[in-house]
């Protein structure tokens, strides 16, 4: 199960020399036998009993980076052939990759709200654009603190803005005014544009580290570049089609993370934070007959990064072989930091997997979900559910269910030979469980709140680049 493996200008240059150190170890650790220079990382060596003690140290802090629009198997520390994350490929090396990670939806609110609450989009009841976070909810930012951290989020995606409940608990939320970029450096991105760029967003995160460096914290960022396809001429090195211009903009997003961990280093922090790297969804290049997110839930768009950075370097680094959920991911962010998790969850933790308990799931499962009407109010719901089970995954359409789609994971991970008529059993079993899913209710009464967007909402949110009629 787990493995071990060997002002008005960019600042995208200042820590050239970190990010060149971060690139150069996690690609091969020294050809020919050459001394690496790593003096730039002050954190001490570790081992998996320092993992179990994480829940007893009382100066622990948080930093967790959501990068929009990202997909695993785009990523160098995920096996993809270019080099397109060498900072994400060190935190990896040096620390714990999920190796088969689902998102929750492939639209950002919905997946976020999964994300956060540990629930499946059936069960927080964030299906469509209007649908708002319930108020009972018990949100990350609320845990952490009543558990004494300073609590920020710095965001530019407007479907986690404040009004669709996004806020709970944070004693700072926002958005970066757009400064710090020059319109020369965009490109004109397929899926919409938004202000500004991420670097606006690595100011006031570095900001935030400065000033709160003596307190607890957890900080939430959430990066958009990927999603905006934005890069720069040095990091514009895979070529220039659609699906080049987006491992182009992982690069620079890789390197904008890699400015936010500069400043952990040069504060002497990182030995004291815990880095969590996530995403919401991935993104689609034509595999199933549709280029970007939010119109089906099929792997493209649902594998996702998640990797755990600790206040220590393990040597060698551990890979989680075993399929893991965005579900998952609070609830094992709370067991590792000994912090009581809110309930009820759909989700679990698997810090246990780290400190020795080998024990998989059973039922092996999990799900995603899409309500294609999400951005039309007068439409009836549409939704399309993913179950996988085993090695088994069904795309089930619950209009259409004679359109379902069923694949072997084990030899098609990519889901790209359809077997449903090969396999009637396998089908009609878990059509049914699709069915079982669809009738779970939420925690709270009355489900997710609707809120009315005004016509200043609706046009930052198309700005997204989606299509949304209210």
């Amino acid at each position: 199960m787990i493995e071990e493996h060997s002002r008005g200008r960019p600042r995208v240059f200042r820590t050239a020399g970190v990010i060149l150190a971060l690139a150069v170890a996690s690609a091969c650790c020294g050809d020919g036998g050459e001394e690496i220079d790593l003096s730039f990382d002050n954190r001490p060596l570790g081992t998996a009993s320092d993992i179990a003690r994480l829940r007893d140290r009382v100066d622990l802090n948080v930093l967790f980076i959501l990068v929009d629009t990202l997909r695993s198997d785009r990523l160098s520390a995920y096996g993809y052939e270019r080099e397109t994350s060498p900072v994400l490929d060190y935190v990896s090396r040096t620390g714990l990759r999920f190796d088969r990670h689902r998102a929750q939806s492939t639209w950002t609110k919905s997946s976020m709200a999964s994300l956060w609450l540990g629930l499946y989009p059936q069960r927080t009841d964030v299906l469509t654009h209007r649908d708002v976070v319930n108020p009972e909810a018990r949100m990350p930012a609320e845990v952490f603190a009543e558990a004494g951290y300073a609590t920020a989020g710095i965001w530019r995606n407007g479907w986690v803005a404040p009004n669709f409940g996004f806020a709970q608990g944070f004693g700072i939320y926002l958005t970066p005014r757009a400064m710090q970029a020059p319109k020369a450096m965009r490109t004109k991105p397929i899926a919409g544009r938004i202000n500004g760029t991420d670097i606006d967003v690595v100011y006031s995160a570095t900001e935030f580290l400065r000033v709160n460096q003596d307190r607890r914290f957890f900080l939430y960022v959430h990066l958009m570049d990927v999603h905006q396809y934005i890069t720069i001429e040095e990091t514009a090195i895979f070529g220039t089609s659609y699906s080049d211009a987006y491992d182009n903009s992982i690069r620079w997003e890789d390197q904008q993370i890699g400015e936010i961990l500069a400043e952990l280093y040069r504060l002497d922090v990182a030995r004291k934070t815990l880095i969590v790297i996530v995403s919401d969804h991935g993104e689609a290049f034509g595999e199933h007959g549709t280029e970007g997110h939010a119109r089906d839930v099929h792997h493209e768009v649902t594998n996702t990064p998640f990797i755990i950075g600790f206040p220590f370097r393990l040597d060698p680094g551990r890979v989680v072989e075993h399929p893991t959920q965005n579900v998952d991911v609070m609830p094992t962010l709370y067991d590792l930091l000994g912090i009581a998790a809110p309930g009820p969850t759909d989700g679990k933790s698997r810090a246990g997997w780290l400190m020795g308990d080998p024990t998989p799931d059973f039922p092996d499962r999990d799900f995603a979900h899409l309500d294609r009407s999400w951005g039309k109010a007068s439409a009836e719901p549409d939704p399309v559910v993913a179950v996988r089970e085993g090695s088994y995954r069904l795309i089930h359409d619950v209009n259409h269910p004679e359109r379902d789609k069923l694949y072997d994971m084990k030899l098609d991970r990519g889901e790209l030979v359809d077997i449903a008529g090969n396999a009637p059993g396998v089908l009609r079993a878990l059509q049914r469980t699709a069915e079982q899913y669809l009738d779970l209710t939420p925690p709270w009464e009355g489900g997710a709140p609707e809120i009315e967007l005004d016509e200043m909402s609706l046009r930052q949110l198309r700005a997204l680049g989606y299509s949304i009629e209210d």
